[in-house]
């Protein structure tokens, strides 16, 4: 016997304006969107999918696809139960997982399509095969195998599609325009997702861009002879910022502190109480990644006021 009960499958066209009521059934519903974008519901959260996105929605999670939420699309469907304990065991209770830029899995999808119904031994167990290797590739890209946050903040709390833009944006933060390229790579306007991701955060996408370019700017201060093996210039033309002039207002506004100030602050001398107190609080800040995003930025502008004092700030008042 094999591991997967074949329901049925299919290739479905989701015209423009065309709406999915919330529904739930006793079998897993999986969809890969061989074309167009769409925006499943489930649960109450938003999951938007494009070219290349796969979708797996467990039995018993309601979903649905809300009207105008899309252009025209065409998916490839397989509605399955699972047979396998060890298998249905790691995945029932997953509710909603997804994939994107799965194009390599597309013609596994084929596959199933054309043998999922054969009464040929052979063939139903290709299609059995080709399913638990898609559904298998789920389990390696789940947070349980990446961890479930960003570099440096935790994004556990966020829908999907903030983690989406989170793990986008370490991926390409050098790039001169994000946003384009997160437009381009998830399929929606910038305008809905800045909108989604300050309505979930607290702050803009180009904040939390500075925010990660910075992060990753000061482990480079922290441990090079800046200016003289590492200048400036080498800085921003790394990290996508237009002129030097541009790269110190930002480090400025985001920190209260010039580079040089900064890389001054973290010069070794245990006997500056105001050097060891600045210390102290930055060692305590590269450690941020248990805060969610708003705070963790709220920190990095408590720089100069460690400077300023014999004691960091207490850290409990920010969380």
């Amino acid at each position: 016997m094999g591991k997967i009960q074949f329901i049925r499958s299919g290739e479905t066209e989701l015209p423009a304006g065309w709406a999915l009521q919330p529904h739930t059934h006793d079998f897993f519903h999986l969809a890969y969107v061989h074309s167009g974008q769409l925006i499943f519901q489930a649960n109450e959260l938003d999951y938007p999918l494009s070219t290349g996105s796969v979708i797996l929605i467990s039995p018993g999670t309601v979903h649905g696809v809300p009207k105008d939420a899309h252009n025209l699309c065409i998916q490839f469907e397989v509605f399955f139960r699972i047979l396998d304990p060890e298998l249905k065991s790691l995945l029932e209770n997953k509710t909603v997982l997804t994939l994107h830029n799965a194009f390599h899995l597309e013609s596994l999808f084929s596959y199933i399509l054309m043998y999922y119904g054969s009464v040929d031994p052979l063939c139903s167990s290709c299609a059995d095969s080709f399913l638990c290797t898609i559904l298998l590739s789920f389990l390696a890209d789940t947070p349980s195998s990446k961890g479930n946050s960003g570099t440096y903040v935790d994004s556990s709390q966020y829908s999907p599609l903030v983690q989406q833009i989170i793990h986008h944006v370490e991926k390409d933060s050098n790039e001169k325009y994000v946003l384009s390229s997160l437009s381009d790579s998830l399929g929606f306007n910038k305008n809905y997702l800045c909108t989604a991701f300050r309505r979930e955060t607290g702050i803009t996408i180009s904040e939390y861009v500075n925010y990660h370019r910075l992060r990753r700017i000061m482990s480079i201060l922290q441990y090079t002879n800046y200016n003289k093996d590492f200048p400036i210039s080498e800085l921003v033309d790394q990290f996508g910022y237009v002129n030097t002039s541009y790269f110190n207002r930002v480090f400025k506004k985001y920190t209260r502190m010039t580079p040089t100030e900064f890389v001054n602050a973290l010069s070794c001398d245990s006997d500056n109480p105001e050097k060891s107190a600045f210390q102290k609080y930055y060692n305590e800040y590269v450690d941020l990644k248990r805060y969610p995003i708003r705070e963790s930025l709220e920190y990095m502008q408590g720089l100069k006021d460690a400077l300023g004092t014999t004691e960091p700030p207490n850290n409990d008042s920010m969380v």
